[in-house]
This record gives structure tokens, C-alpha cells and sequence, in this order.
């Protein structure tokens, strides 16, 4: 138990506490013992205070808790010790958020020591430097006294936990904390880490929500504990406060994110998102700001609307979550907790940054666990999302599947009496074209025409069904590209001199092996060919490849370009959509089914490649097919 004598002189402002200290009673707290005074102008030197015209008030707290003021306030004690003289003790501030403290030791009526610590301090300039101010001095001899004065200035809040110790006797008393930090950021980082990699891979905004908060959460709590300073900003003045309210404002406008992206049905559900849109969009501007305005601007008459800012969005989402949770959000019930976790923070944040309660070592680890909380309930959240999005990818799966199965088998029951209509129209056609009149032969060449059609539909909606069941296997075998190009050209040539089209190939070079489905690359190309020849009316067909790196390694090139209509600006944004044909054709030109291009996009990204295109309208067109040539599989 420690024994403290303490000698108090009420009718005198010159005089403060008196602590008498032995060295075995170390630590001391000494926010009960300190006298203060404030200071609006904050132009009051040391001179002035000792001048013996200061009102000194005797604080009763164990922290004395100021609130956000825009004064600077002074704080005043004297010292005495029986066996401290000589030895090397330790005042020690546990507020890394305050922006500048200055510690002046007076003895024998003479300043024999001033160190300038504080958030707006770079590291390099301090004697000691840590994530918490502290300052080493020698206790005066047996019989004499060491005053201590301390100005301090901050715009997020004034608290004063002040410790006596010794170097020693800190070392052993952060070990504890400095575990409990390492864990935490340890784990904030963990569900960054996680929110990230989900957005990354599923471009999906919500993850880039919680991504924000938790990022934004690590970067608050690495300024307003200090740790930042010994890992990260040390030496740059004023970034640790500066950093604290940007990191404010990205958690801002990740709880509007989150907001958003919240299912819910209510009739002010649009409204509701137009201003959380209107907010998230609002803190980036509000980050830059706190990045480059001059620091002695940041008042609170700035911070507080912050502060309440974020009690306002934290209450919205709670309705919000609420509302979606009552309507059966697993997720929702999740982040419901998690902000009403946070809303406590806040307000147990919002009620010694006003002044309204003493900052205490209660209401700081109150603070840190419902932060704590919040962000396990926040991850659970996240991850009850990720397995809801699983459910429903498992149902679309299903049901994709279902109806692929169900389009395939009607598909192939209407192809046998579709074949059967068009190869008997031929045969009638070709038997009878001379006892016909021409009337008939004009009905049954119709018939001819839309039946051909449709068988081309039916095989086409059979070939998307198999690209997309979760039977589909390419065949991988090695090709020699030059001679496979080849043979295409060949196949396809008759096609092109019924139109009077010249087609030819470019290749790079010869020999070149690319491991690939022979057949299915073969009917991407044939499909493309089809269409170049189908709208070219005149000039050539050019057909080739050359080597490139694609994703990283080596891959090939095929090309395949016309002299034809080209397309417009307008169609070429719809070219790989279902069932999209050119609206300008007129009609005599041929039309296909809308699927071809969209079936070789699909087969090209099975193989493991890409398609792209160049068009311009009357100038023709040029199709690209680019794949690797060695497929990696699993």
C-alpha cells in the first residue's frame, strides 16, 4: 500500500500540492495531487505562471479530465523525497493523443529543465521517445523540493493519467499492454486482410466496405495508442493527430457503405442510401482536408462534428440493420450487435471528450472491449455474408444447372422434327421444282429459310447449355498452329470464292506447338470466318498469328480481319450480349441467331484464353483470339 504524505496549503495560489515521496512506494498517480489552471489565450509563458498571480484549482481526480477545449491548460505539483536524491525517476503521460506537452522543473526558484513531448513532436526530437510521453529528471536532495509544471495543448481532448515512476518499473508495467495491443492489431489486420482478398476476387462492394472499416480502424487505433509512432510515423510532426481523424473519416464512410449495400425492404430504403451516399462520398474530401489544413486549425469546433457525425451514421445503420435483421438477415442480426458496440464506445468516447465524467482506467478499458467486441461481431457478420453468398452461388448453380438440363432436352426434341421439316422441303423442293408454280416454290424456299434458322438456333442453344454445364471438359492436345490454321482456311475457303473473297494467311513463324481443344478452337474460328465472310461484300479475308505474352507468359495470337461493314459504336458495346444483332441491317443482308459470338467468347475463357476486337463502321473489322500456350491445370 502506498504511504504518501501530502501537505496542502488552501489560503495560498503559489503554493501546490506538497507529495512526499519514498522510493519504495513507486509507481505513484499523481492526477489527485496536481493544482491547474487554464489558459484561453495560450500565450501565458512559464514566466507568468510562476509570477505568482495564477488562481490554481486543486484537482480531485485521479486523471484529470479536461474535455476538448481550445485553451491550453497548466498543471503544477511539488516534490519531495527522503531516498529519491540523486535517482533517476520517470514522469510518464498515458495519452499519446495529446499534441503537445511541455514539462518545465523548477528548483531553488530556477528552471533546470524543459522537454517539449507530444503527438505533433517527432520521435527524433524527444530524449526518450515511446508511444506514451514520458520524461526522466533527478529528484532534488533531502530537505529541498522539485516543482513541476506542465502545459499541455490538445485538439482532441485533455486527460492527465500522470505516473511517477522509474524506467524499470515502466518496462514492466507495458508488458501487458503491449501484448494485448500486438493481439489486437493483430487481429484487425487479420479481417482486413480477409475483407480485401474477398473484394479482390469477388469484386463485390461490400467487401470493400468492411475492408474500409477495419483498415480504418487500424490506422485510429495505431495514432490514438502511440504504436503508430514507434512503427510506422515517428518522425513526421503532427501526422499522428492528422491521421487519427482521417482514419475517423474512412470508417465514416465505410459504415455508409455498409448501409448501402443492407437488403432491406422499406419504403425510404432509396432515400435512406441517397444520403449515405451523399456522406461516403463527403468524407473524402473531409480526409484531404484534415491532411493539409495547418494543424493549430484543428479545433474543436472541427472534431466535434465529426465525433457526432459518426453517432449519427452508427445510429442509422442501426435502424437499418435492425429493420433487416427482423426480416430474417443472419448477417444483419450480426452487424446490429456490432454497431450498438460501437454506439457505446462513442458515447463512453463522447463523455470525458466533453468533460461530462473523468477519464478513468474503467471507462478506457470499457472502450477498448466494446471496440474489441464490435470488431468480432463485425468480422461474423463479414463471414456470415460470405456463407449466405455461398448458399445463394449454390442455388444459382442448381438452378442454372436444372434449366440447362431442362433446354437441352426440349432443345433436342424439337431439333429431330425440325431436321425432318427442313431436309423434306429440300427434297420437295429439288423433286418437284419444275410441275411447281411460283407461288409454292416461294412458300416452301420459306420454309426452307425459317427452318433452317431454327435448326441453327436449337444447335446453338444446345451448344451454350453445354458450355455451361458442369460437364463441360475441354480436350487439351498439342497443336502445330500453322498447319491447324491450315486446315481451317481450307474448310472455309469454298464459303468465301462463292462471294468472290480472297483468303489468306500471315504466319509469324512455323513449328510452333500450343496445347489447346482442337475442335472447339476450330469452331470459334470457323464461327468468326463465317460472319467475316457473310459480311464482306468485297475485298479479302486475312487469317493469322504471331506469339505474345498473355497473363504473364508466353501465349499466341490469332487474328482474323475483313475489308467488310465493320460495326457501330453502338453495336460493338453489345456484341458478346445474348441475342444482339446489328439494328441497321437491312433486309437482304443475312441475320443470325445472336448467339455465335457469345458461344466463342464462352468457349475461348474455357480454353483458358481471351477475345477481343477493333471495328470501325464501312472499314471492317479485326477479331483477336489470344491464348496461352501451355495450359496449367490443377
Amino acid at each position: 500500500m502506498l504511504l504518501c504524505s501530502c501537505w496542502l496549503c488552501a489560503n495560498s495560489s503559489l503554493w501546490a500540492a506538497e507529495l512526499n515521496i519514498r522510493g519504495n512506494q513507486l509507481p505513484v498517480t499523481l492526477g489527485q495531487y496536481l493544482d491547474y489552471l487554464e489558459d484561453p489565450s495560450r500565450e501565458r509563458s512559464i514566466d507568468d505562471i510562476r509570477s505568482g498571480e495564477s488562481e490554481w484549482q486543486r484537482s480531485r481526480q485521479s486523471i484529470p479530465t479536461m474535455g476538448m477545449s481550445s485553451s491550453a491548460f497548466w498543471f503544477h505539483i511539488r516534490l519531495t523525497g527522503e531516498d529519491t536524491a540523486g535517482q533517476d525517476l520517470l514522469l510518464s503521460l498515458d495519452s499519446p493523443t495529446l499534441d503537445r506537452i511541455e514539462f518545465y522543473f523548477v528548483r531553488d526558484d530556477q528552471v533546470i529543465q524543459k522537454s517539449v513531448l507530444g503527438a505533433s513532436i517527432p520521435t527524433s526530437q524527444q530524449s526518450h521517445p515511446y508511444r506514451i510521453p514520458m520524461v526522466l529528471f533527478e529528484m532534488a536532495p533531502e530537505g529541498s523540493e522539485t516543482q513541476v509544471y506542465i502545459r499541455v495543448t490538445s485538439s482532441s481532448g485533455i486527460e492527465i493519467p500522470l505516473t511517477l515512476t522509474t524506467m524499470s518499473l515502466l518496462a514492466l508495467d507495458q508488458q501487458r499492454p503491449l501484448v494485448v495491443l500486438g493481439a489486437f492489431f493483430a487481429f484487425l489486420f487479420l479481417c482486413f486482410a480477409a475483407s480485401a482478398i474477398l473484394y479482390f476476387y469477388l469484386s463485390d462492394r461490400q467487401f470493400l466496405a468492411y475492408a474500409l472499416f477495419f483498415g480504418g480502424m487500424i490506422v485510429y487505433f495505431l495514432s490514438t495508442t502511440g504504436m503508430g509512432r514507434v512503427w510506422f510515423w515517428g518522425d513526421t510532426a503532427e501526422i499522428n493527430t492528422r491521421l487519427s481523424y482521417v482514419a475517423t473519416a474512412f470508417i465514416i464512410m465505410s459504415l455508409c457503405l455498409i448501409g448501402q449495400y443492407l437488403r432491406f425492404d422499406h419504403r425510404y430504403r432509396d432515400s435512406v442510401n441517397l444520403v449515405l451516399r451523399f456522406l461516403s462520398y463527403a468524407m473524402l474530401p473531409v480526409a484531404v482536408f484534415f491532411l493539409i489544413v495547418p494543424f493549430d486549425q484543428i479545433t474543436q469546433a472541427i472534431v466535434l462534428p465529426i465525433i457526432y457525425l459518426t453517432m449519427l451514421v452508427s445510429l442509422i445503420l442501426l435502424v437499418m440493420a435492425g429493420i433487416t435483421a427482423v426480416q430474417g438477415s443472419r448477417s444483419a442480426l450480426y452487424l446490429l450487435f456490432s454497431v450498438t458496440a460501437i454506439l457505446f464506445a462513442l458515447m463512453s468516447l463522447l463523455s470525458y471528450k466533453l468533460g461530462i465524467v473523468e477519464k478513468g482506467v474503467f471507462t478506457t478499458a470499457t472502450g477498448e472491449v466494446l471496440v474489441t467486441i464490435a470488431a468480432l461481431l463485425l468480422f461474423a457478420s463479414l463471414a456470415e455474408f460470405v456463407r449466405a453468398k455461398n448458399e445463394e452461388y449454390d442455388r444459382a448453380r442448381l438452378d442454372t444447372k436444372a434449366k440447362g438440363d431442362f433446354l437441352r432436352n426440349v432443345s433436342r426434341e424439337f431439333l429431330t422434327p425440325v431436321h425432318l421439316i427442313l431436309a423434306n422441303s429440300k427434297r420437295l423442293l429439288a423433286a418437284q421444282s419444275n410441275t411447281l408454280d411460283e407461288p409454292t416454290k416461294a412458300h416452301i424456299t420459306t420454309v426452307i429459310q425459317q427452318s433452317d434458322y431454327l435448326h441453327n438456333l436449337i444447335n446453338d442453344l444446345l451448344e451454350m447449355a453445354e458450355l455451361e454445364s458442369d460437364n463441360f471438359e475441354p480436350e487439351f492436345e498439342l497443336l502445330e498452329i500453322s498447319h491447324f490454321l491450315t486446315e481451317v482456311k481450307d474448310m472455309i475457303l469454298p464459303t468465301a470464292m462463292e462471294k468472290g473473297l480472297t483468303l489468306s494467311t500471315d504466319f509469324a513463324s512455323a513449328n510452333l506447338l500450343v496445347q489447346t481443344d482442337k475442335v472447339r478452337l476450330q469452331h470459334s474460328l470457323l464461327n468468326i470466318l463465317t460472319n467475316a465472310i457473310k459480311f464482306t461484300e468485297r475485298g479479302s479475308i486475312l487469317i493469322g498469328y504471331k506469339a505474345v505474352y498473355f497473363r504473364r507468359r508466353l501465349g499466341i495470337e490469332i487474328f482474323v480481319r475483313d475489308t467488310g461493314r465493320g460495326m457501330s459504336a453502338e453495336f460493338q458495346k453489345r456484341l458478346f450480349q445474348e441475342f444482339t444483332r446489328e439494328d441497321d441491317l437491312s433486309e437482304k443482308e443475312p441475320r443470325g441467331t445472336g448467339l455465335g459470338l457469345v458461344i466463342v467468347k464462352r468457349m475461348i475463357e474455357k480454353l483458358g484464353g481471351e477475345i477481343s476486337f477493333e471495328s470501325e463502321s464501312k472499314e471492317g473489322s479485326e477479331f483477336f483470339i489470344r491464348l496461352p500456350l501451355r495450359v496449367i491445370t490443377d
